[in-house]
């Protein structure tokens, strides 16, 4: 294995200002290298922006073998090679984008030295052709980049990436670093316990980003509020919205202001995104108004203003949404709309989004039962099925029916097989000797050639399973029509050499076992996933609603001391009138002193609410306004008695 001792930070220093032009480290990224140049594992949390990626790709350029990437973010492994290569840097990526004779390709470049850096898909890992070479690779260091992927309260949960700690030692136990721009101590906490990293020296670093004014604000008139940030903070910004609709009504009411505007949303192809994506980027558009889809990867540094048209689902995405503002280090802004109704909002996302354990059952007997499977019959290939059918036949959100399916999977009783627009899936029926002894016996020169054409461009898996077949990259090297390509496969299935799925069907998964009459299913970890989601839901809307600094709520949260004012949020600012008292309040206002007095939790104050919950807010503010309580902590809403409240009581 190769070894990264003998290398220095002076010479991470010396390669970052040769081939980066940084004359010196960001912070927190010395503080990473110096233990992984030393051979320990590292844990890095990093804000968006912060410079995660130089803390391996200097590594990379130092020392002898390669670093091994593991990130799930596949639609941008591409763009970070393409960059690496611009600067001369040998690397590659591996993921379920290739074809299987591309991967072995790299593979091979990889055992033979070729590469500084592999970015790969954490999926990956459990395919044989991983397996066979593994011990073969001269790993330097592993890098997990998202790692907050590993851990069940991390905002992206990826099963996946719990296969690490195997492949790791498999590869011979390299050094490791962990990297994620967002993790409160509880994820932390997980990440080295699920990636079985219990010395890794931890590196928290820049969440506060002084240059950033944080404010929200608690009004019905959202559009005045939009309208005063866009006319008042020059430079270009985000608008970020809970859906595609409501991007297409904001996008839609900018552009009758007057602002050059484009929206972007997942249900956009993908010209269609990158063309709005560039346009922004190149300033020829002033404000991207998006959904969540928008902005993983891009590093545009001067933007001026975030706005959050409604609260998102924790404090981690919001961190990291809003965190794309002023990354240049001037001046600029975060701003958080918020009214009662958005709290519903949220919620019923939650309820749609997390099926019950019974609900899990409805869905893999509404998929079987659509495919025609009986109960104690297993198909002998994929089942391909209409999702509309599946809905219609459980009534569940298409969002709720999706879980659904990702947990069975993950349970292991079928196999969710990737939709692709350009690709299908196929299985040769015969052994590779008989297809290339079909080939060399048919009369059709053509036919012959294509049939050679297919054993080169898929995986030897595809005479053991379903293998998925990527119809522009065949139909390019057979020189083929789509038309044609389709027509030469339905022959080769009716000749019996293979079978053929094409692209099209909405949902494609392959049983593991025989249909179940009650598929068990294991209803508290079903219920612990929605529990999570509330929990940070809870987070976000505390955040909204509370009365003390942002800054000092925000850093608090992720585990960083921070002074109890900022002197330049919305709270610190005194841009909020506490909420009008009346006599009929005093009662009310007395119960909760009392019950501060006697250290009883918030949720326990009342038996009987005399108020709604926004209301009884509402007072606890009114109460911090005037000094008679305290905020203790930002987030979980305690509080203290002030010593004019002790007076008054």
């Amino acid at each position: 294995m190769a070894d990264l001792t003998s290398h220095s930070v002076e010479e991470a220093r010396r390669a970052m200002q040769r081939g980066w032009g940084h004359e010196s480290f960001r912070p927190g990224q010395e503080a990473v290298l110096e233990p992984l140049l030393e051979g320990r594992n590292v844990l890095g949390v990093m804000p968006t922006g912060g410079g995660k990626s130089l803390c391996y790709q200097l590594p990379a350029v130092l020392g002898d073998g390669f670093v091994l990437v593991v990130s799930p973010l596949i639609a941008l492994m591409q763009d970070q090679v393409e960059a690496l290569q611009a600067q001369g840097i040998a690397a590659t990526f591996i993921n379920s984008t290739l074809p299987g004779y591309e991967v072995e390709q790299r593979w091979t470049n990889a055992e033979h030295g070729q590469y500084d850096l592999v970015y790969m898909a954490p999926e990956r890992f459990a395919t044989e052709v991983f397996q066979a070479r593994a011990e073969r690779l001269d790993v330097s260091l592993m890098a997990v980049d998202e790692a907050h992927c590993a851990s069940e309260w991390g905002h992206h949960f990826r099963p996946d990436y719990l296969q690490i700690p195997d492949a790791r030692a498999q590869l011979g136990t390299p050094p490791t670093v962990a990297l994620t721009a967002t993790a409160t101590p509880a994820v932390r906490e997980d990440i080295l316990e699920l990636l079985e990293l219990p010395d890794a020296v931890e590196v928290v670093r820049g969440f506060d980003r002084p240059n950033i004014t944080w404010s929200v604000f608690r009004t019905d008139k959202k559009w005045e509020r939009l309208r005063a940030v866009v006319d008042a903070v020059p430079g270009t910004g985000i608008v970020y919205v809970p859906t595609r609709r409501d991007a297409a009504r904001w996008r839609k009411r900018l552009d009758a202001h007057g602002v050059s505007v484009a929206a972007y949303h997942g249900g956009l192809d993908s010209e269609a995104r990158e063309h709005r994506q560039q346009a922004w980027v190149d300033d020829d558009v002033r404000v991207m108004v998006a959904t969540n889809a928008f902005g993983m990867g891009i590093d545009k540094p001067d933007v001026r203003f975030v706005v959050h048209m409604a609260p998102p689902s924790s404090l981690e995405s919001y961190y990291q949404e809003a965190g794309r503002a002023g990354r240049d280090g001037k001046q600029a802004h975060a701003v958080l709309l918020y009214q009662p109704t958005d709290a519903d909002t949220q919620a019923a996302l939650i309820e749609s989004s997390h099926p019950t354990a019974e609900e899990v059952r409805a869905v893999y007997d509404a998929v079987c039962s659509v495919g025609q499977i009986p109960v104690g019959s297993e198909p002998d290939g994929p089942l391909a099925v209409r999702l509309d059918a599946v809905l219609k036949t459980t009534g569940f959100s298409r969002t709720k029916v999706r879980t659904a399916v990702d947990l069975i999977d993950r349970q292991g009783a079928w196999t969710l097989l990737p939709r692709r627009k350009h690709f299908g899936l196929l299985r040769f029926s015969a052994s590779a000797r008989e297809v290339r002894e079909y080939a060399d016996t048919v009369g059709n020169r053509a036919l012959a050639a294509f049939v050679r054409t297919l054993l080169r461009a898929v995986h030897a898996d595809a005479f053991r399973g379903w293998w998925p077949l990527d119809l522009r990259a065949v139909g390019r090297r057979a020189d083929l029509s789509r038309d044609r390509l389709r027509a030469g496969l339905r022959y080769l299935e009716e000749q019996g050499v293979l079978r053929w799925k094409p692209p099209g069907a909405a949902l494609q998964v392959e049983l593991a076992h025989p249909r179940a009459s009650k598929l068990p299913v294991d209803d508290q970890t079903v219920q612990s996933a929605r529990r999570r989601a509330e929990t940070r839901l809870q987070y976000m809307l505390r955040y909204t609603r509370s009365v003390a600094c942002r800054r000092w709520a925000l850093l608090t949260y992720f585990g960083e001391e921070a002074d109890e004012q900022c002197d330049a949020c919305d709270v610190c600012l005194g841009r909020h009138q506490p909420a009008a008292i009346t006599p009929d309040d005093e009662p009310v206002l007395r119960r909760i002193l009392e019950q501060v007095a006697a250290s009883t939790p918030r949720d326990e104050w009342f038996d009987d609410p005399p108020a709604p919950p926004r209301r009884i807010d509402e007072l606890v503010d009114w109460l911090v306004e005037e000094d008679y309580l305290a905020v203790e902590d930002p987030l979980d809403g305690s509080v203290r008695l002030t010593e004019r409240a002790e007076n008054w009581l």
